[in-house]
């Protein structure tokens, strides 16, 4: 774990380095989750080893951030666990536009692991799905498979 110098005009962040092994790149800005509880990779659950965050049940207490920069498969890279992240994905269907405005909560999109969304949802649903793990810090529309935005993330 590496944690920022405080430093009064820097946004302090908390990384946490990660071994992938999900069997794919992991993309800069895509939630990312310890492999725990997923009886695929529940032989790997060393606090190392990490895949792609989905809405699923058994990997939403291992949610762990987003991911700095791309991680190659069976390679290491930092996550950020707390603080400001310049690159979080989204996920919109094609020719869906939403306006996404800052403050709101993203959560873990289904369709496209480790990207997020801010499809509406009750606030009792949020800590089911990492709704209040990452917050959107932008206001902006998006439209079309991935875009990005910038947020906080408080995944500690």
């Amino acid at each position: 774990m590496q944690v920022q110098l405080a430093v009064r005009t820097d946004p302090e962040r908390v990384f946490v380095n990660v071994k992938n092994i999900s069997g794919n790149t992991i993309t800069t800005g895509f939630g990312v989750c310890l492999a725990v509880g997923n009886e695929d990779v529940a032989a790997s659950a060393d606090g190392v080893g990490a895949v792609l965050f989905t809405a699923s049940a058994e990997l939403n207490p291992a949610f762990v951030g987003v991911s700095k920069g791309d991680i190659a498969n069976n390679g290491y890279g930092p996550i950020i666990a707390w603080g400001f992240a310049d690159s979080i994905a989204l996920s919109q269907e094609a020719n869906v536009t939403v306006g996404l405005l800052a403050g709101n909560s993203l959560l873990i999109a289904g369709a496209q692991g480790g990207t997020f969304t801010s499809a509406a949802a009750a606030w009792e649903t949020l800590s089911t799905v990492a709704g209040k793990y990452v917050i959107n810090a932008t206001t902006q529309s998006t439209n079309g498979a991935i875009n990005y935005t910038k947020g906080m993330v408080r995944a500690l």
